[in-house]
């Protein structure tokens, strides 16, 4: 145990203000809340940023890489990404003079075996979402059983990675895993895995396996999405040809890529574009061919404008990544059952080695029809109100399947990591009897693709005017998607503080005039925190 005295109460940190010391090797984020001094562990549980580079509002400190936010005074986690609260540590006040002791605070959570709760809640996937859910349930102290169907063999795992420093082959096997196995006996989850659904049924409260059933209380369905195949186009069954979703697929198409010359990406998402940024740097061959192709006629423009869009095929180019857009598969052609060319629709002929499909996903909810739960006619999603809540008041949905009401009145959907991980929250909360709101929840992505480093908040599906601080192929710059005047969304690159205040100011609906947004002296993270 190490006490260390920091300075004097009244001057070493102003209200809102927070700042890392170090202590005996030893980093401790000291931040000040209505003059009471708190000291929490200096790095986000996620990635490990350095939170002080965050902001901090009221009772809330925003990580500056991934939006996870705690709360000051005890470090309780109140967004994901990160799934674990902060360390806190002991503070006094005497003599006017701030003392740190650095032994950390023992965290008390309620065990399940203390509950008195005979409920079972029943969670289907074990994706982001339903993971979350599970934690949430313990960490606020639901005292019933908690069963985990997952229809995969593995652990939950850590997706966003499988596109990124995974398959770059800079990220280790053991990093792949949310937690460990004993983590879900610990907490006394009981996880279960290959263990698809095949039905529900509403009336008997019951799920069916292909090797029994069990029966819920409160049901959750998180079963993610399914990739997206092009199983129309003559020779999609070729060998060499994958999608990517599961830690299967990554360690196959890393495999595969060990020999290939020649690399097909059909897709400008977000997933095609990462594995075409990540697969150069795992292959690093100068003679390596990477093409993507896409239909839309610059990468991202539905989802980030012309201009962003531009910005990241051009630094794509510059990286020796092809590009085919504006047009779409025709044929996959092969020898001995294994691709070796993709046909396009323009003409083209691309000579294939190896080929990853990532053109989307679609909601993994064929087990729902028939059920009585009320799906989207065109999408298949689920339809869920403000709660989380399905057409049957005892079971509920999140993550990709979703589609949640609004607070106008519309609804939407939103394929992004961390809004799973919101709806497994607020699911779980709600599923114990409390209202949350998923709309209090502001959407939030980021994707690194070469030096790239871009985080998006908010959620824009369409918008009439994008406002510009800094410029795209400067790769420092705001984009404020905006419509009838109103912010809807923002995108931006070596903007960290301004993206955390950007959140802040969706979250609490603050408004924010295109002047403000235009004026580049105009200080976000002063305005936001105010």
């Amino acid at each position: 145990m190490t006490q260390k005295q920091l300075g004097a109460a009244d001057t070493l940190l102003k209200n809102g203000e927070m700042k890392t010391f170090e202590i005996d090797d030893k980093k401790i984020l000291l931040a000040r809340v209505d003059d009471e001094y708190h000291a929490l562990q200096a790095t986000c549980t996620h990635y490990g940023a350095p939170l002080e580079k965050g902001l901090l509002k009221g009772d809330t400190i925003i990580c500056p890489w991934h939006h996870a936010c705690f709360r000051a005074v005890d470090g309780d986690l109140q967004e994901p990404p990160a799934l674990s609260p902060l360390k806190a540590y002991p503070v006094s006040v005497a003599d006017g003079q701030v003392t740190v002791d650095t032994t950390p605070i023992e965290r008390t959570t309620p065990s399940p075996e203390d509950g008195d709760d005979s409920s079972t809640y029943v969670i289907v996937g074990g994706g982001s979402a339903g993971n979350m859910a599970a934690e949430t349930l313990r960490r606020a102290g639901f005292g019933g059983k908690v069963v985990i169907l997952s229809a995969s063999s593995n652990l939950p795992v850590d997706r966003p990675n499988f596109s990124k420093d995974y398959l770059a082959g800079e990220a280790e096997p053991s990093w792949i895993p949310l937690h460990g196995e004993d983590w879900y006996a610990n907490h006394g989850i009981d996880l279960r895995l290959n263990s698809p659904v095949k039905t529900i049924n509403l009336d008997e409260r019951q799920v069916q396996l292909n090797d029994g059933s069990v029966v819920y209380d409160r049901l959750l369905l998180a079963t993610g999405g399914t990739p997206r195949q092009l199983s129309s186009v003559p020779g999609h069954d070729l060998g060499n040809i994958f999608t990517l979703r599961t830690w299967s697929d990554a360690d196959h198409i890393l495999k595969a890529v060990v020999s290939a010359k020649r690399i097909v990406i059909i897709g400008a998402s977000f997933i095609g574009m990462e594995a075409a940024a990540h697969l150069a740097k795992y292959k690093k061959d100068d003679d390596v061919d990477i093409t993507v192709v896409g239909q839309e006629s610059v990468p991202f423009v539905a989802v980030l404008g012309k201009d962003v869009g531009q910005m990241f095929q051009e630094t794509h180019e510059k990286n020796r990544i092809k590009f085919h857009l504006s047009t779409s598969v025709e044929e996959f052609k092969g020898e001995s059952n294994y691709v070796t060319d993709v046909k396009l629709k323009d003409g083209t002929t691309l000579p294939a080695d190896v080929v990853v499909v990532g053109i989307g996903v679609r909601p993994a909810t064929d087990f729902l029809n028939n059920s009585g739960i009320e799906l989207h006619p065109r999408e298949n999603s689920v339809l869920v109100n403000e709660h989380l809540q399905t057409s049957d008041p005892n079971v509920y949905a999140a993550g990709d399947i979703a589609r949640w009401q609004t607070d106008d009145q519309d609804t939407q959907r939103v394929e992004h990591w961390r809004v799973a991980e919101q709806h497994g929250m607020v699911a779980a909360y709600n599923m114990m009897g409390q209202t949350e709101n998923i709309n209090q929840h502001v959407p939030f992505f980021w994707t690194n693709q070469w030096d790239i480093q871009l985080r998006y908040v908010g959620h824009a599906s369409d918008w009439d005017t994008t406002i510009f601080r800094g410029q795209p192929d400067e790769k420092d710059f705001i984009a404020f998607y905006v419509k009838d005047g109103k912010m809807l969304a923002a995108a931006g690159c070596n903007r960290d503080r301004d993206m955390d205040a950007l959140e802040l100011i969706l979250r609490d609906r603050m408004p924010l005039s295109v002047e403000q947004m235009r004026d580049s002296a105009f200080d976000l993270a002063q305005y936001a925190t105010q």
